[in-house]
C-alpha cells in the first residue's frame, strides 16, 4: 500500500484484487502446499517522508502436481510516487524447479503445471512514496534499517548515510541531503510515475526477469 499524508503504507499488505493475506495454516491444511517463506522485500516501497509499503515475497513448496494460475499486476510500470514520493517497485514471480531450474513467469499466467518440490515465489509490487524523501526522519530510516525494512544502500534514497547496524552519520546526511536537493524542481511533482516508456522497457528483464513486451505486427 503506499504512503499516506498520516504515514507509512503498511508493509506486506496490498489492496485487492492485487494479493489477499490468507493465513499460512488454513492454506496447509486444504491445499497440498506449504509456506516457506512469507516477509517483506527490502526498499520495495517507494521513499518518501512517509515510505511506501514493502512488497512481500511469498514461496508456495508444491507437495503434489497439478497446475496453477496467477493474476497479478504491475510487472511492467511502477506504482506512483505522490507529493514528491518515489515509486514503488515492480512485481516478480518465478518458479525454482526441484530438477534445479529456474523458469520467470508473467504477471498473468493460466494452466502452468508443478511438481512436487517446485517452490512458486511470488513477489508483489511495492507501494509509491508520499512527500519529500530528503524530510524523513534520519533516525527512522537508521531504526528501519535495523529492522530490514530499508538497506544501508536504500536509506541514500532519503539522503541518510548509515552502516548495516542502522548507526546514522549525522555530517556525511547532512551533505548528502545538500547535494541531492542541488537542481530539484520547486515544487516537487505531484505526481512521478517512474521513468520513461523506453527506461522501462530497458530495465524491465533486469529487474523482472522478463523481455519487454513488443507492440503487434501487422501481417
Amino acid at each position: 500500500m503506499p504512503g499516506r499524508p498520516i504515514g507509512d503504507g503498511p508493509d506486506g499488505h496490498s489492496l485487492w484484487p492485487s494479493f489477499v493475506n490468507i493465513p499460512c495454516e488454513y492454506l496447509e491444511s486444504y491445499y497440498p502446499l506449504r509456506i516457506e517463506r512469507w516477509e517483506t522485500v527490502a526498499d520495495t516501497g517507494g521513499a518518501g517522508l512517509h515510505r511506501g509499503g514493502n512488497a512481500v515475497d511469498v514461496a508456495y513448496r508444491f507437495l503434489e502436481a497439478g497446475t496453477i494460475a496467477i493474476h497479478d499486476d504491475r510487472w511492467l510500470t511502477y506504482p506512483w510516487g505522490v507529493n514528491g514520493g518515489e515509486p514503488g517497485a515492480r512485481s516478480r514471480k518465478w518458479l525454482e524447479r526441484a530438477d534445479g531450474s529456474t523458469e520467470m513467469l508473467s504477471s498473468k499466467v493460466h494452466d502452468v503445471p508443478v511438481k512436487p518440490g517446485d517452490l512458486l515465489h511470488f513477489v508483489t509490487w511495492g507501494g509509491g512514496g508520499w512527500g519529500d524523501p530528503l524530510a524523513r526522519d534520519p533516525e527512522l530510516v537508521g531504526l528501519e534499517v535495523r529492522r530490514g525494512l530499508v538497506t544501508a544502500e536504500g536509506g541514500r534514497r532519503y539522503g541518510v548515510v548509515c552502516d548495516d547496524s542502522g548507526q546514522v552519520d549525522a555530517a556525511a546526511t547532512t551533505s548528502l541531503r545538500a547535494e541531492l536537493s542541488q537542481g530539484r524542481p520547486d515544487p516537487l511533482p505531484t505526481f512521478d510515475m517512474g521513468p520513461g516508456l523506453e527506461t522501462i522497457l530497458e530495465r524491465c528483464e533486469a529487474e523482472t526477469g522478463l523481455p519487454a513486451p513488443r507492440p503487434p505486427v501487422a501481417l
